[in-house]
């Protein structure tokens, strides 16, 4: 029986929650398991773990627990003290900030914990980089890329419906002419870069062709400073439209109806983009992507499904809008869709991840056998 333990779940939102959901319930359907979850507020953790250390303890005294998986990182503590009083073998999925955050007294407490794992997954090479630079053994690491509902989402809808939905969002496409659409969706922090894209680039882009809006999905600290930087702006003043925290099937309708997604992160020191899972959504909606080349974005990149450019580059993010947001046929965004499906989709990571939990498993035995004959 798999015990998982995570930190970050529905309902609160985000990737790492989304991850853990999916992890959790598709193993689950697989095979028996218990879940020790918190979907609540962060500043509760120092409460949720202590509590989930003495239930995981618990449960693996009680249940036929043969092995641990935890949510992240910052939960290595615990796996070290299940791994000292139960002898079960532990995983951890490293997402990116769990494992660079520049803290001095995480570093200390956190990393030498993480190095003691028995296996860590990896969401991605740039992720898997970051720990093996930090000592972890490469023969305990792997890399799983996170999934998506890849069939959820639909690649076109019809112009009157598209109006429809924007007009609940209180955007008028009348007052642009064959508007072409740009998406950007995620949480609103510095490393997104979409400050830098409303103040830098916009700009120049109105210099260029005056047929576009921008459409923004995402709550987070820089929401006013975004909706600041447009104001300032006559030019893309009424062309910016920050539409906050939706609904999934909102966002999955803000996919459709887009021409064009953006990705214009930026470098940060101390902060990472360990994925960047929002590029895959849109691109299984059939969406080309711009994006910037940066970390744990670049390897999940597939160049026939958009353009790569430099973070940071004003005119590289002009030209590669410019000469992308014409949009594509409805036939050429199913392919699109297809080839993220047939790679990404929830049902294929949950294979990779049960697969992984055998293999473990498999190699446990194996060392037992070896132990014994010594």
């Amino acid at each position: 029986m798999l015990l998982f333990i995570t930190r970050k779940y529905p309902p609160s939102v985000g990737g790492m929650q989304r991850l853990s959901y999916h992890v959790t319930t598709g193993v689950a359907a697989r095979e028996p398991a218990v879940i020790i979850v918190w979907g609540g507020s962060q500043k509760w953790l120092p409460l949720f773990i202590p509590y989930a250390a003495v239930k995981a303890l618990w449960l693996c005294i009680t249940q036929s627990v043969d092995l641990i998986h935890l949510g992240d990182l910052v939960l290595a503590p615990i796996g070290l003290f299940l791994q000292a009083f139960t002898r079960l073998p532990v995983i951890a999925t490293a997402h990116g900030l769990d494992v660079i955050f520049p803290n001095r007294l995480y570093q200390a407490l956190i990393l030498p914990c993480a190095r003691r794992m028995d296996f860590v997954i990896c969401i991605s090479e740039h992720t898997q980089r970051q720990c093996l630079s930090r000592g972890i053994d490469r023969a305990r690491t792997a890399v799983i890329p996170v999934g998506i509902d890849a069939h959820a989402f639909r690649q076109s809808i019809g112009d009157a419906e598209r109006r429809t939905w924007l007009a609940r969002w209180a955007i008028d496409l009348d007052c642009v002419q064959s508007p072409r659409i740009l998406l950007t969706a995620g949480r609103l922090v510095p490393r997104k870069g979409v400050r830098w894209l409303v103040s830098e680039v916009l700009p120049r882009l109105a210099e260029r062709r005056a047929d576009w809006i921008y459409l923004i999905v995402g709550e987070g600290p820089e929401r006013q400073a975004i909706a600041e930087a447009a104001a300032r702006d006559p030019s893309i003043a009424q062309r910016v439209h920050l539409l906050g925290q939706t609904s999934d099937d909102d966002l999955r309708m803000a996919y459709a109806s887009a021409d064009l997604f953006v990705m214009p992160n930026v470098p940060v020191p101390g902060d990472s983009e360990g994925f960047g899972i929002v590029h895959l959504e849109a691109r299984a909606a059939g969406l080309p992507v711009v994006a910037a080349d940066i970390e744990g974005i670049s390897e999940s990149f597939v160049t026939e499904d958009g353009l790569l450019v430099p973070a940071g580059d004003v005119m590289a993010f002009v030209d590669a809008i410019d000469l992308l947001s014409k949009g594509l046929s409805p036939e050429e965004r199913r392919c699109r869709s297809a080839r993220i499906a047939a790679r990404y989709d929830w049902s294929r990571i949950i294979d990779t991840y049960c697969h992984t939990f055998s293999e473990i498993r498999a190699r446990i035995v194996r060392k037992e056998v070896s132990d014994r004959h010594d």
